[in-house]
């Protein structure tokens, strides 16, 4: 982390004080320096940055401004820690906190300009400091390298014409997790369907794998001693629990796999019916799960949703495939999903949501299902765990608020699926590595906007 030495200034201006006064008494002239040094005044302010606290020192000699030194120890060295140096030039050459800030660090800079304002006796702007602006400006600029996803490939299908894609987040296992599905549908038939589930488990048991960001700010939002994680990516330790526990004889990602392939090809009609009856885990071909019925339901759900949102047309003879991959593509604070349908070379169509910690009993945020049951006993004190589309109404509020956002949270994922769907694996991982991806999105204003599509590409890829 670079500074600027505000001893050093103070040394360059007395040897230039000595230096002009040669032709004068050398005794008055080092007086009137030494004079000078001595009304120089030290203040320091305090401002919360996007990872701590950022501490800015300013030398003032009379009204001017001669020297200031921007820290935070805790803001990201590539984006925040960068704009430290610069952010300290800028108060100098202002004479004060009125700076520009650098770009793609807002939060830091706004916590430089906070810190000013407050060592220099200013009005303190606290706008910046809030939780939705940090998530809608600096947090994807700074998480440039994000997690490594957890992907899985799903089975192949054919189909011809309009196809759509939903989600469905329910209860179908008890009330100890929560079941995420996707669906695609080609008018009122399931062509594909996709099972998961997260539950809170002990992240020192070997073979459980924590969802991205598990072990950063996320991770606050847990109970002491547990981590969320997906049953499919944690698939060998949660079979062997169902094993060793209730005799399973089927691991849980097969029992998923078989009611998804179930599913595949029956109308949701078809699918609802099956599902009211009593016995349907006989009809079940592999699956062994008691809660085989709502699955079922879960994935007609999720079909019902699809029918709601935009379609593709594809009329292609190559089988397609339903995958799913789990990442971080928004900072530290959340993960992300993604279902992405793919030929092998082309992305078809995609489906983007996000799950973050808020504040429990906020007006206008929904937990995720099972949050007011035994899956809760995993939250920390005062935290429910929700879908950003699900809560897109009040986080999109947020980020209106308090980053002056323009655009829906739901909106701009709608609008990177828009711009991936239909455009090559390649092509859209060449987009993903532009510094300027956001630029070439039509109605996506996310920093953060090429992590997204490299999510996909992820998923795509799988």
């Amino acid at each position: 982390m670079k500074k600027v030495l505000s001893a050093t200034v103070v040394s360059a201006m007395v040897l230039g004080l000595a230096a002009c006064g040669a032709s004068g008494n050398a005794t008055t002239t080092a007086a009137a320096g030494s004079s000078a040094a001595a009304q120089a005044e030290t203040l320091k302010g305090e401002a919360e940055g996007f990872g701590g606290t950022v501490t800015v020192t300013i030398t003032k000699e009379g009204d001017k401004i001669t020297a200031a030194t921007v820290e935070g120890k805790d803001e990201t060295p590539d984006v925040g820690g960068k704009a430290l140096e610069e952010l300290g030039k800028q108060i100098v050459a202002a004479n004060g906190s009125n700076i520009d800030g650098v770009s793609g660090a807002t939060v830091t800079s706004t916590a430089a300009k906070n810190a000013a304002a407050q060592a220099l006796g200013e009005k303190v702007e606290t706008e910046a400091a809030s939780e939705a602006a940090k998530e809608s400006t600096q947090a994807a600029a700074e998480s440039k390298a994000p997690a490594k996803a957890e992907t899985t490939k799903g089975a192949d299908f054919t189909v011809k014409g309009k196809i759509q894609i939903g989600e469905a987040l329910s209860a179908a296992h008890g009330t100890k997790c929560f079941t995420q599905t996707y669906a695609v549908v080609s008018g009122d038939k399931v062509v594909a369907a996709y099972i998961d589930e997260y539950q809170f488990m002990d992240p020192t048991a070997e073979g459980v794998n924590p969802v991205p960001n598990s072990d950063s700010d996320f991770g606050q939002g847990y109970a002491q001693g547990v981590a969320l994680a997906s049953k499919r990516a944690s698939a060998d330790y949660y079979s062997k629990n169902m094993k060793e526990k209730a005799q399973a004889t089927v691991r849980i990602d097969d029992n998923y796999d078989a009611i998804e392939a179930f599913a595949a090809g029956k109308t949701i009609d078809e699918i609802e019916k099956a599902a009211g009856q009593d016995n349907v885990v006989d009809s079940v071909s592999g699956a062994t799960l008691k809660d085989t019925a709502n699955y079922l339901k879960a994935i007609a759900e999720a079909a019902k949703n699809a029918q709601k949102n935009e379609s593709v047309d594809y009329e292609a003879d190559a089988p397609l495939r339903l995958n799913a991959v789990i990442g971080a593509a928004h900072g530290t604070k959340c993960f992300s999903t993604a279902a992405v349908v793919t030929d092998g070379e082309k992305i078809v169509l995609s489906y983007i949501d996000e799950f973050q910690f808020f504040d429990a009993g906020t007006d206008g945020v929904t937990g995720v299902p099972n949050s007011d049951a035994d899956f809760a006993q995993g939250y920390a004190e005062g935290k429910v765990l929700g879908s950003k589309r699900v809560n897109a109404d009040y986080y999109s509020e947020l980020m209106k608020e308090h980053a002056q956002a323009t655009t829906r949270i739901d909106d701009n994922y709608n609008a990177i699926q828009t711009a991936v769907d239909s455009m090559t694996i390649a092509d859209a991982e060449s987009l993903a590595g532009k510094d300027n991806a956001v630029d070439s999105v039509s109605g996506a204003t996310l920093a953060d906007t090429a992590n997204y599509i490299q999510l996909i590409v992820d998923g795509a890829k799988a």
